[in-house]
């Protein structure tokens, strides 16, 4: 009430007792009714997604169908898709104890599934993305060859780059047939042959009138560590900084790192959206790391046309890194929303459980919403076989918000629960700077309390308490 207050008199506006109340006024004031009906029944526009994964190629065209009607009818419009995602109980040992399917990356199989993915997606009026590449991260697969790929730069010579397990970097987790070479992140021209040879591969496979709601290109979390080198990298160092490049030198090897972080904003993200936009297409990003990152997440969010942070389940400390790297990405770039993956879980060890809530995850979504967060990716939905009788696929990652959920019938109140929240937050604009409170080009003032309610503050200076869940059944 104290912050109200303050941003009352910030404002300009009046107070009075009588319109501290707990639900909107009947009176005249249209402006107010209109708002509330919004609120209660937010326009299509304001959508409540999720990461749709195909794991160990355990993937039907029923199923496929009986995924995409859940979604609808617990009211998911957005559907984010990552194919062939392999389901790893340990990096060390991938393929113990694994059941996989029929759906073969690039076969007939997964083609029939594609194409029922977006034909339904289409009738059902569920817009979809696609994942840049197989598996979640990060932009790689087979087409890429050695000096395409991620490399750097050392006193024996160019050599790929490696991962903590001493392998090449590859694309991943994802099936063996999927899997490739990561590009390089330094080259346009390496990144927009991978985006052809993958995304575009399935537009051209895929007519126009079969995904009619197909709009988005998914980048996910950076995984895939670091890299110092790429062809051009001494023309581009000697244009930036007027010298010759000398990776022994210890002010060079600053520069080059900060011209690395612009090339990974201009050369990679910039190339992935310039080649997504040729085709009516947008990117949608999550501009921070889980490895070693060689970027600046403020330029790297920036070039892509959404951005995105993430939160857990089981997290005790809030994912500052991750809010921040979106919130200040948008910011910077004009973007007014804010995304997150939300309420991801499980451990390396051992799959995820099946035991979420509404009353456990709303809490957690509010404390990201007071954070800035305004729109809503669920973590996340697993296509199921179309034959019920066979057991339910439950990797080790996620929150399970499928049709085989045990809580299933908590996904409805709890989509319509975000899809309000999101609605508020993502009116006007930031008050201030502040993350939780939005106002609008008439003088209203939005903002969500720490009991998780609006307080809306009108022109004329009247104030209405609204919470979420009211009348959510």
């Amino acid at each position: 009430m104290k912050r109200i207050l303050l941003l009352t008199a910030a404002l300009g506006l009046t107070l009075s007792a009588s319109t501290q109340t707990d639900t909107p006024s009947s009176g005249n004031n249209t402006d107010s009714e209109s708002l509330w009906q919004s609120f209660l029944c937010p326009p299509d526009s304001i959508k409540v997604g999720c990461y749709y994964y195909w794991v160990n190629e355990q993937v039907d065209p029923e199923g496929v169908k009986a995924d995409l009607q859940f979604m609808k009818a617990n009211g998911i419009t957005l559907a984010f898709l990552a194919t062939d995602i392999r389901n790893r109980t340990r990096w060390d040992n991938p393929w113990e104890g694994q059941t996989f399917g029929k759906n073969k990356f690039q076969s007939r199989l997964w083609w029939t599934n594609l194409r029922t993915a977006f034909r339904t997606a289409g009738e059902l009026g569920i817009e979809l993305g696609i994942f840049n590449c197989p598996g979640w991260s990060q932009s790689g697969g087979p087409w890429i060859n050695d000096s395409e790929a991620m490399r750097d730069w050392t006193p024996e010579g160019v050599v790929l780059c490696k991962s903590k397990q001493g392998t090449a970097v590859v694309n991943g987790p994802c099936s063996p047939e999927a899997e490739g070479l990561e590009v390089d992140k330094l080259s346009k021209r390496h990144v927009q042959k991978h985006f052809e040879a993958f995304v575009g591969e399935i537009l051209r496979r895929i007519p126009k009138e079969e995904r009619p709601t197909l709009t988005t290109v998914v980048v996910d979390s950076w995984e895939r560590g670091k890299q110092n080198y790429t062809d051009s990298i001494f023309e581009k160092f000697q244009q930036r900084y007027g010298r010759t490049l000398d990776y022994q030198d210890e002010a060079c090897r600053k520069d080059l790192d900060r011209l690395i972080a612009e090339m990974v904003a201009t050369e990679y993200m910039g190339g992935l959206t310039e080649k997504a936009h040729q085709y009516g297409l947008r990117t949608w990003v999550e501009p921070y790391a889980h490895s070693p990152f060689p970027g600046n997440s403020i330029l790297y969010g920036g070039a892509a046309d959404e951005v995105a942070a993430e939160f857990w389940v089981n997290d005790r400390k809030f994912r500052k890194k991750e809010v921040d790297a979106a919130l200040g990405a948008a910011r910077r770039s004009g973007k007014n929303r804010v995304w997150a993956e939300s309420f991801t879980d499980g451990a390396w060890d051992k799959e995820a459980k099946d035991d979420w809530t509404f009353e456990k995850l709303r809490p957690i979504a509010d404390r990201y919403f007071h954070a800035g967060v305004n729109a809503t990716i669920l973590h996340v939905v697993i296509s199921q076989p179309g034959d019920d009788r066979k057991p339910a696929v439950r990797p080790w990652f996620g929150t399970f918000f499928d049709r085989r959920s045990k809580h299933a019938a908590d996904l409805k109140p709890l989509v319509e629960y975000l899809r309000r929240c999101n609605f508020m937050l993502q009116l006007g604009r930031p008050h201030n700077e502040a993350a939780d409170c939005r106002i609008m080009d008439d003088g209203t003032l939005i903002s969500f309390n720490q009991d998780s309610k609006f307080e809306i503050i009108f022109p004329d200076g009247h104030r209405e308490i609204w919470n979420p869940e009211s009348i959510i059944k």
